[in-house]
């Protein structure tokens, strides 16, 4: 089963790969940059950007499953413009790539920053709200935000 991951080349996307490796899986993955963490592995690598919806594309065809793990953190006030861009509009694209290649299965790995915080000792998991605008920062928002944008997927 041909599998494609992105943010492969991040310290958790370079773990996966690894692993999807050793069940026998053929991997790809879209590269954006760095790509030293993914050196010596059996992959198939496609250059591309998340935020560019062909590169996106094109790196989804064929391919059976997608692990979105490509991401921009930032503790900035000032950073909204990238990490919209990055978590938001590029999670968009991985999900209308998904849907256009006819991906059967789309892991999206993403934040507890995108979930509100409640009470210290409650319970976290994918049942908590996501995150408010008003009350967010730029990145807990960008994950939320990346979090509906798989939710209308």
């Amino acid at each position: 089963m041909k599998t494609l991951v992105t943010g492969a080349s991040g310290h958790i996307g370079a773990n996966l790969v690894r692993a999807l490796l050793e069940k026998g899986r053929t991997v790809r993955v879209l590269t954006h940059k760095d790509q030293r963490a993914l050196e010596g592995l059996n992959i198939e690598t496609v250059s591309g950007n998340i935020c560019d919806l062909e590169s996106v594309s094109k790196a989804c065809r064929g391919v059976k499953v997608v692990y979105h793990l490509a991401g921009c953190i930032s503790l900035s006030m000032n950073d909204w413009p990238l990490l919209e861009s990055v978590n938001v509009l590029g999670t968009r694209n991985v999900v209308t790539a998904c849907l256009k290649q006819k991906v059967k299965r789309l892991v999206h790995f993403s934040s507890i920053h995108s979930l509100a915080q409640g009470a210290v000792y409650a319970r976290i998991d994918e049942t908590c709200n996501l995150v408010e605008a008003d009350d967010a920062s730029p990145y807990s928002r960008s994950k939320a935000e990346g979090e509906r944008e798989i939710l209308k997927g």
